[in-house]
């Protein structure tokens, strides 16, 4: 099992020294990954309608069997011992998450059409979902029962997060809104818009959007990622980009994304290093922006696209989920 190391002899994080430590491959395309809190698994959402995990420290390979469609999106009580996943079957699920053969401990049908998004509360007894019908709904962990729905969204949600320390949500959606909702009675307390992170296909369909939301570590900042400058959708012609909003003013602030080396794709998702930089995934690239600076400081090519991420609790060891089936993971330090 990996594990932190003590600060004297723990590397430094260093992402120009990155380099692959971990590949593990499976039979279908992998859309999310997920590293368990404790750093001994780490588990994949596949296309096949499964999840694998791998232990960590010996590459074991273990199935997880119950959805009906692919497995979109996963999460994990704070201590580890619970995973919830989420799928275009419209149904999250609970498992045992270190069990030997893990069955599910709870089937909920959660959403009309595919369940896009789930997200754990800080203290474990609340998950929170959204998906193709417009809604946000936040369900009981201990009984898996509807605690309230919310209905405002025009169009489908794609993602939510529970805000710092809080039972309050945001979700985000196609159209490029941001909903903040309290957390007593489920009222929306705002809309963030972000017009530049949408495209409107043929003067009609909407395309890109609000694809994932994180928090920056001090939460004072909420960064949206996704995709802009569409030139031509079926074929590519877009570029992946990171946009963020001062937190307690609702401000825009900069964007972040790959000037000098031009990637044609989507940000699937960032997460922020607890040292200060972001990380985000653009089709076959890792970049690394520090704050505040448009253009990536260091960026890191991997075999294939890249759909998800994961940061290890040893903060050094980047998961990703790749779309040729693999799960590989990246030291970024010099040892």
């Amino acid at each position: 099992m990996s594990t932190p190391e003590s600060p004297s002899t723990a590397p430094a994080f260093d992402p120009r020294a990155a380099r692959q430590i971990h590949d593990w491959a499976h039979t279908s395309r992998l859309l999310v990954c997920r590293v368990d809190p404790t750093g001994k698994y780490v588990f994949a959402g596949a296309n096949d309608h499964t999840i694998q995990r791998w232990e960590i420290a010996t590459g074991t390979q273990t199935p997880l069997s119950g959805h009906e469609n692919w497995v979109r999106t996963l999460d994990l009580s704070p201590d580890g011992a619970t995973l919830y996943s989420g799928g275009y079957d419209g149904r999250w699920i609970a498992w045992e998450a270190a069990a030997a053969t893990p069955k599910p401990l709870r089937i909920v049908p959660a959403h009309a059409g595919w369940l896009r998004g789930l997200a754990v509360s800080s203290d474990g007894k609340r998950i929170a979902t959204c998906g193709n019908d417009k809604l946000v709904k936040v369900w009981s962990t201990e009984d898996g029962q509807l605690i309230r729905e919310m209905a405002g969204h025009p169009n489908m949600v794609y993602c939510v997060q529970f805000c710092p320390a809080s039972n309050e949500l945001v979700s985000g959606d196609i159209v490029a809104n941001i909903y903040h909702w309290r957390a007593d009675d489920g009222g929306l307390i705002r809309r963030l818009e972000s017009p530049e992170i949408v495209s409107i296909i043929g003067d009609v369909a909407p395309f890109g959007g609000i694809i994932n939301l994180v928090f920056s570590p001090d939460g004072q900042k909420l960064t949206a990622t996704g995709l802009y400058k569409v030139s031509n959708a079926p074929a590519g012609g877009r570029r992946a980009m990171a946009l963020s909003f001062d937190w307690k003013t609702g401000e825009k602030g900069g964007k972040q994304e790959s000037v000098k080396k031009e990637v044609d794709g989507t940000m699937w998702r960032a997460i922020y290093h607890p040292s200060g930089p972001l990380i985000g995934i653009l089709e076959k690239e890792i970049g690394f922006w520090n704050a505040g600076e448009e253009d990536a400081f260091h960026m890191v090519t991997t075999p294939s696209d890249i759909f998800d991420c994961d940061l290890h609790p040893n903060q050094l060891d980047l998961f990703t989920a790749h779309h040729d089936g693999h799960v590989r993971g990246t030291r970024l330090a010099a040892s």
